[in-house]
């Protein structure tokens, strides 16, 4: 019973243990350097630890992400000019080993950090399908398909707070042309 009051204190807390500040009104991702993405991570686990190996009062932490969901989404018009762009408000939703549907989402989370400070480690960047490949010959058990790694890429997207690029993860292929290409020179 003692653990689950402190399991509910935590997730009522979320907001005030999230791991970087951020404005209570807007939440958005920053572009970071592979150094302070990776510091983040190291935050992140770092206070995982803490949590879990407090001689107070040891819990597994819960992950406070930002929602995602559409009734936490916000329009923002700019002042000085005409562009208008689309923002997350300070709405959190919670990742945690306590909750049966949660536990492999947890899990996917630490997952896709380890790959992503190996991979901004190694100063390289990798497509969405290849990390997809990475994760799924190195945990199978927790990446099945294309999805749970889209998922989960948001997931630290909005637990760093810090962009898909940030993290050393590209959309799309690393060529600029894809097909056969011709060029017809015109002598004038």
């Amino acid at each position: 019973k003692c653990g689950a009051v402190r399991m509910a204190q935590a997730e009522a807390d979320v907001p005030a243990t999230s791991l970087f500040g951020a404005d209570r009104r807007l939440c958005s991702a920053d572009v970071l350097s592979p150094l302070e993405v990776r510091a983040r991570i190291e935050v992140a686990v770092l206070n995982f630890l803490a949590t879990l190996s407090s001689p107070s009062s040891p819990a597994i932490p819960v992950l406070p992400l930002i929602s995602r969901k559409s009734t936490n989404c916000s329009l923002r018009s700019g002042l000085l000019s005409d562009v208008s762009s689309v923002y997350l408000s300070y709405a959190f939703c919670k990742r945690s080993l306590m909750r049966e549907n949660d536990a492999k989402a947890f899990v996917r989370v630490w997952k896709v950090m380890e790959m992503c400070y190996k991979i901004l480690g190694e100063g390289k960047l990798v497509t969405q399908r290849e990390l997809f490949y990475k994760l799924l010959s190195d945990s199978p058990k927790y990446f099945s398909c294309q999805r749970h790694v889209n998922q989960t890429i948001q997931d630290v997207v909005s637990l760093l707070r810090c962009t898909r690029q940030s993290l050393g993860i590209m959309a799309s292929s690393r060529g600029a042309l894809i097909g056969r290409l011709v060029l017809h020179v015109c002598v004038c």
